[in-house]
C-alpha cells in the first residue's frame, strides 16, 4: 500500500503532522509513506524512520516521481492551489482533504472538522473563525479522528551533526547535565507580530528566573530575531547565553534538546519542543491553545481576554494580548514544573 501525505508548511505545522505516521503504520502495516513537503521543512523528516520518500515541492524530478507513482491514500492537509493542483495530476484511489473542482479549493467531506474552520472553509471566513475559537480539541486529536487512527506524539530524531554540535555548545558555556536549563523563545518571526511576548517582559522574566539556583538560560530565535536577541543579551549580559539566529534546523533541535524547560510562543520551537518531551510552558494570544497537544508535559498561558484565539495579524483594538500575561504567570509555572520532576 502507498499512502502520500502533502504537508508543505509551516515548518512547525509540518512537524507536528509527523504524529499521525505511527497511526497510519499501525492502521496499514505494509504501507510505503511518501511525503510532500517544501525543501526547508523536510530537513526535521529526513531521519523519520517511518517515512518511506520524502519528495519536495518545487523539485521538478521530484514532481515527475511524483506522478509516476499510483497511491492507494492520498492525505492533502493544505488547503492552498499550489498543492491542490498537485493532487489533480496524481493517480490515486483515496483523497482525504483539499483538492480542486471546477478550479475552486474544496475538501472531502470527512475531512470538514480541519477544513471547516480554515481559509477555504464552506462557511466563510468569519464564521470559520468562530468555529476555530470554540474549538476545543488538539490538532493531531482531529486529524487523527479524520483518518480513524490514533494519536500519537510528533516525531523528530535528532541527528549526528545537531548532537555534535550541542555538545560541543554545552561545554563552551559549562552546561553540566545538573543544570537547570531554561530556553527562552519569547519572539514568532515577523508575521505573527501579537503571538510575542515583548523584549521588556522577556528581559523581566529573565531577571526573575536568573535568581534560580544552578540556572542556565538561554535564548533562542531565529534570523528575524538576530537585533532584537542582541539587544536582549546586551541588557542582561552574563545572566542568558544566546543560542544565535542562524542555526540550521537541525542544530537548533539540538539546542532545545538541551532544555528542562522551554518557555515559548506558539512556534516552530514548540513543536520541535513537544517532539522532544520536553517540559514546555507555551503562551498564546491569537492562536489556538486549544489545537496545542502538550501530551501532559507542559502548562499553557493565556491572557484573560475574551477576543484572544482571533488569528489576526494586527489588533484593531490596539491591545496587545501578551502584554496581559503577568511575569508570575510565568515563574510559577517554572516552580510548578521543577515540583514536578
Amino acid at each position: 500500500m502507498k499512502i502520500l501525505i502533502i504537508k508543505l508548511a509551516a515548518t512547525g505545522d509540518v512537524l507536528r503532522t509527523t504524529s499521525i505516521l505511527p497511526g497510519l503504520k499501525e492502521k496499514y502495516p505494509d504501507s510505503k509513506i511518501f511525503w510532500l513537503t517544501e525543501e526547508y521543512s523536510s530537513e526535521l523528516l529526513k531521519s523519520n524512520p517511518l517515512i518511506g520518500s520524502i519528495l519536495i515541492a518545487n523539485n521538478k524530478e521530484d514532481i515527475q516521481e511524483l506522478n509516476k507513482e499510483s497511491y492507494n491514500l492520498v492525505i492533502n492537509l493544505e488547503d492552498n492551489e499550489e498543492s491542490c493542483r498537485i493532487v489533480e495530476s496524481l493517480n490515486k484511489e483515496t483523497l482525504v482533504g483539499a483538492f480542486l473542482k471546477n478550479n475552486k479549493i474544496v475538501y472531502t467531506k470527512d475531512s470538514s472538522p480541519w477544513f471547516d474552520m480554515g481559509l477555504t472553509s464552506v462557511f466563510g471566513k468569519e464564521k470559520a473563525d468562530q468555529l476555530k475559537k470554540e474549538n476545543k480539541k488538539t490538532y493531531q486529536d482531529i486529524i487523527c479522528n479524520i483518518l480513524n487512527i490514533k494519536n500519537s506524539r510528533p516525531i523528530l530524531k535528532l541527528t549526528k551533526e545537531g548532537t555534535e554540535f550541542s555538545e560541543t555548545f554545552a561545554d563552551k558555556h559549562n552546561i553540566k547535565e545538573d543544570s537547570l536549563v531554561i530556553g527562552l523563545n519569547t519572539s514568532a518571526g515577523k508575521r505573527w507580530q501579537l503571538k510575542k511576548l515583548s523584549e521588556k517582559k522577556t528581559i523581566e522574566l529573565a531577571e526573575n528566573l536568573s535568581k534560580i539556583p544552578n540556572v542556565k538560560l538561554l535564548l533562542f530565535g531565529g534570523p528575524e530575531e538576530k537585533e532584537r536577541n542582541k539587544r536582549i543579551k546586551d541588557l542582561l549580559k552574563q545572566k542568558i547565553i544566546d543560542t544565535g539566529c542562524d542555526n540550521s534546523l537541525k542544530e537548533f533541535a539540538a539546542l532545545i534538546n538541551l532544555c528542562s524547560i522551554l518557555i515559548t510562543s506558539d512556534s516552530l520551537a514548540l513543536n520541535i519542543g513537544i517532539a522532544l518531551s520536553k517540559k514546555v510552558i507555551a503562551f498564546f494570544g491569537p492562536t489556538s491553545a486549544a489545537e496545542i497537544d502538550l501530551y501532559g508535559n507542559g502548562i499553557k498561558i493565556t491572557p484573560k481576554m475574551d477576543c484572544i484565539t482571533c488569528y489576526k495579524k494586527e489588533c484593531n483594538l490596539n491591545l496587545n494580548c501578551m502584554e496581559k500575561i503577568a511575569i508570575d504567570d510565568f515563574t510559577n509555572a517554572v516552580s510548578k514544573l521543577m515540583k514536578n520532576g
